[in-house]
């Protein structure tokens, strides 16, 4: 078989198609490897909410920020809107509450940097049963993550947190 390149007749065999087939292949897993390991080697950071302590009066929360990714992650930042957090407030909601549970999102309070695999948690209100809590249980809160990887590039992960259990994912737990 004869291939033209580069206007020059090339003699093919056999051994030649299944070493240029092969270089093809390695290059496209190269290439496929390289793509795959830039979407991984990077921090990742997640908020999740977590049981501090669960009775037959209520349940206490933290709201817990986890980097699961492979580099720190550095000025991690929270965002909510106003509107979502007042449709999750149960009647506790007065401001010395509302001062303290939702100061994470405050624009100051920032969370200079988190080691990979590394996590920090703040108290995040109390639930009770009719809503009698600073939260309705159940409620969902779609929150923003903005955070900078360790060279700089910059990261904006939406998230839902859920205000339920965490210990028991239908509400029901042995003592």
């Amino acid at each position: 078989m004869e291939l033209c390149l580069f206007g020059q007749l090339i003699k093919v065999t056999v051994d030649t198609a299944i070493a240029m087939s092969a270089l093809v292949v390695s290059i496209i897993a190269l290439i496929l490897s390289l793509y795959f390991w830039k979407r991984s080697f990077r921090p990742i950071v997640t908020a999740m909410i977590k049981t501090h302590s669960a009775g037959n009066e209520g349940t206490l929360f933290d709201l817990e920020i986890l980097n699961s990714g492979a580099l720190p992650a550095k000025n991690i930042r929270l965002r909510a809107e106003q509107t979502s957090l007042n449709a999750a407030l149960g009647e506790d909601s007065g401001q010395e509450n509302k001062r303290r549970w939702l100061s994470c999102f405050e624009p100051e309070n920032i969370i200079p940097i988190l080691h990979n695999n590394g996590k920090v948690r703040c108290s995040f209100g109390l639930s009770r049963a009719n809503d009698r809590g600073f939260w309705k249980y159940k409620a969902q809160i779609p929150i923003t993550i903005d955070y900078e990887g360790w060279f700089g590039k910059r990261y904006t992960q939406a998230q839902v947190i859920h205000i339920i259990d965490s210990d028991s994912f239908t509400g029901f737990l042995w003592d």
